[in-house]
């Protein structure tokens, strides 16, 4: 049987020969006749800025835990194994980027044979020459494996109308691809990784099966209150990393907090800053950031939804007196903070994106120092994602730097942004 592998690729940006790496990667393994043969799929952390969320789809949580392109490349090569010739459409863009990925493992990746179904049909999208085909299209665009599944569908169709071509592959000898070590490291597709998202995390899990005594009220409501400040500073950056959740469950222990404690206090944490949100009307943006606390505070989508219920209430007993958007959290004021910002903006101020133009411009209206790039010195780190693995970032992290995620930082400055 005469095989070949449709290939596609997902990657943070266009170019491999500068900083873009691959972020997901598939191939479709189909005999000449156009016959599934079989087919592989993972995630791929690019140990970078994960790129353009709009285009794949992709976050940086959903492959915050899949494998390096070094974990799965032996796997992915057992894959094409047998295979006479590679495709794709505009082939030569994932060969850039399998080249370039191979050649930082000491190998790379063949020159061909390869198919393009691109150059094949005439040019186009690969959805218009789906459309044009009569193919059904996949569910959805710039997902590499629905992309793959689509291109193998294109190619099929293409070569029954090249029976040279099919003839000229039926002859053709396996390529010889480069030898790399098979790793044990699991694959990850995009389903899997939004399963595991939905679980609570482990520090959750111990935090809400703890069996302890309750406290005497006052008691407890001093360990409560010096908990939340410590909460306060661990999710004003929007992630808990394992430090900061085996922390919070220490503090737990020591200071003899219940399970229930915990929960209560998590759930009048999530009021609080409901309450805060609803001053202005919640936009869509805060609703994110409300619902990311809510999944790393453990708080399920029913509750969620009561505590919403609730701080609706109390915001409209608040209404007529005087009060402050500005996020609970932000005990200390900014005012004289040195600050950087990394990532695309999210939100929109009266109608318009906020660029980082913009948002240096805000910062430093509110007395920030608007710094570059990061060293040593700098006070703080704005992130529009809370995941992001940018050199800003890692770096950050590496000298203990405060990072706080930008929504935060907009409703600590009492700024409706949307």
């Amino acid at each position: 049987m005469t095989n070949i592998a449709v290939i596609d690729v997902e990657t943070t940006g266009l170019n491999p020969y500068r900083s873009d790496r691959i972020v997901e990667i598939a191939a479709v393994v189909t005999s000449l006749e156009g016959e599934l043969v079989r087919e592989f799929i993972t995630l791929v952390n690019p140990g970078r800025d994960i790129g353009p969320t709009y285009i794949h789809g992709l976050n940086s949580e959903d492959i915050l835990d899949a494998p390096k392109f070094g974990d799965i490349a032996g796997v992915f090569l057992e894959t094409l194994d047998g295979c006479v010739a590679f495709a794709g459409h505009n082939i030569r863009f994932d060969q850039s980027f399998l080249d370039v990925e191979f050649k930082r493992l000491g190998a790379g990746f063949p020159d061909g044979p390869s198919l393009c179904t691109m150059k094949l049909s005439g040019g186009g999208s690969l959805s218009s020459n789906c459309q044009c085909y009569g193919i059904a299209p996949e569910t959805q665009k710039h997902s590499a494996l629905h992309d793959a599944r689509a291109t193998a569908r294109l190619l099929s169709v293409l070569l029954e109308d090249a029976p040279r071509k099919r003839a000229e592959l039926s002859r053709m000898p396996p390529i010889k691809w480069p030898k790399v070590p098979k790793s044990s490291v699991e694959m990850l597709t995009r389903d899997a990784s939004r399963q595991l998202q939905s679980k609570p995390a482990d520090y959750i899990e111990k935090l809400l099966a703890r069996v302890q005594p309750e406290l005497p009220a006052d008691i407890e409501g001093s360990a409560i209150s010096d908990y939340t400040d410590l909460l306060d500073r661990v999710i004003e950056d929007r992630h808990i990393d394992a430090q900061e959740g085996a922390s919070l469950i220490d503090v737990a222990e020591r200071w003899g907090l219940s399970s229930s404690a915990i929960s209560r206090a998590h759930n009048a944490y999530l009021l609080r800053l409901m309450t805060a949100a609803l001053e202005g009307g919640v936009s869509e943006q805060e609703n994110r950031d409300l619902r990311l606390v809510a999944r790393l505070l453990g708080v399920d989508s029913e509750t969620f939804n009561s505590i919403m219920t609730r701080a609706i209430k109390e915001r409209s007993i608040l209404k007529g007196h005087t009060s402050s958007s500005k996020d609970f959290s932000s005990v200390n004021t900014f005012d004289g903070k040195s600050v950087c910002f990394t990532g695309e903006c999210l939100g929109r101020l009266n109608g318009h994106v906020i660029t980082r133009e913009m948002a240096q411009d805000l910062a430093a209206a509110h007395g920030m120092t608007i710094h570059e790039s990061v060293t040593k010195k700098l006070d703080i780190l704005i992130v529009a994602d809370p995941l992001t693995q940018s050199g800003k970032a890692s770096k950050a992290r590496q000298y203990g730097i405060r990072i706080i995620h930008e929504p935060v930082l907009w409703r600590a400055l009492g700024l409706e942004v949307q």
